[in-house]
Order: C-alpha cells, then sequence, then structure tokens
C-alpha cells in the first residue's frame, strides 16, 4: 500500500515517467508516512482519441473510487452553436411548461420552481431529450447535477 496508476497521452518517455513516479513515491511517502517499499506505481498510456471513452467516463465519470480533484475540462460538453441551441431549447420547453401549469392552475398561488421541483421528482425522464445520457444512467451526483442545470434556466 499504496498502489498509484497514472492514466496519460501515449508519447511519455521512459526518463519522464521514471522522474514521475520518482515525485509521486517521495510525495506518497511524505504524506502517508508509509515505507518506499510499500509503493507501487503503474503508468497506462492511451491515445488522445480514445482518452474520453477509455478513462474519462469510467474513471472520472462513473469511477467507483473517490475522486479528491476533478478536471477543468469535461470532453463530453458539446460547444458552440449545438450546445446553446439544446440550453434554449430546453429553456423554452421549461418556461412553456410552466406557463401552461399556471394557466390550469385554480388556487391563484402558482409557484414555477416548486412545480419545476415536483416535475424533476415525478417526471425527470421528460427532459432527457436536452441532455445526451438518459436520467436512468446517472449517478446520483450527476442526476443532482442535472437537476440543478434545469433548474437554472428557470
Amino acid at each position: 500500500m499504496p498502489h498509484v496508476i497514472v492514466k496519460l497521452y501515449k508519447g511519455r518517455s521512459g526518463q519522464q515517467k521514471k522522474v514521475l513516479a520518482d515525485k509521486i513515491t517521495e510525495d506518497v511517502i511524505a504524506v502517508t508516512e508509509c515505507k518506499e517499499t510499500a509503493v507501487s506505481i503503474a503508468f497506462e498510456e492511451f491515445e488522445p482519441a480514445d482518452w474520453a471513452e477509455k478513462v474519462y467516463r469510467p474513471d472520472i465519470l462513473e469511477g467507483k473510487g473517490e475522486l479528491i480533484k476533478e478536471p477543468g475540462y469535461d470532453p463530453f460538453v458539446e460547444t458552440g452553436e449545438k450546445q446553446e441551441s439544446r440550453e434554449e431549447d430546453l429553456m423554452a420547453y421549461v418556461r412553456e411548461a410552466a406557463e401552461a401549469a399556471t394557466r390550469e392552475d385554480t388556487t391563484g398561488n402558482f409557484n414555477p420552481m416548486s412545480w419545476l421541483d415536483l416535475e424533476l421528482e415525478d417526471n425527470p425522464h421528460s427532459f432527457d431529450s436536452f441532455f445526451d445520457t438518459p436520467w436512468d444512467e446517472l449517478s446520483d451526483e450527476e442526476k443532482g447535477k442535472r437537476m440543478m442545470a434545469i433548474r437554472r434556466v428557470l
């Protein structure tokens, strides 16, 4: 204990990996107060085109371990006009549904945010068409993030 696996793009030299392994070993010993003989380090190399599906999705999005430091990127986030269009479509859908619910309300006390919370609780699948991953395939953390993203549009 501990065993560290470093996943990175292919192309680093043996010398670069040796230097990185030495630095990681030093820090692991300092933080965990273990002996150098207890530390092991492995490298797994990937082609850049394979990174999203072979590393990011299984290890970062769906990983079983505790992710302590999240990356500052998401290869699955769409950029440009397509992402803006999806956000605009989601915004229009939520607003139109809230307006319809307002018209149907007979109490005169309609609260759009309360309505949205109930809709998210009772029928979260109704928003699937605006996202790449269906509701049932999301982790609890991802479900929370999706709910917050939907709430922001109201």
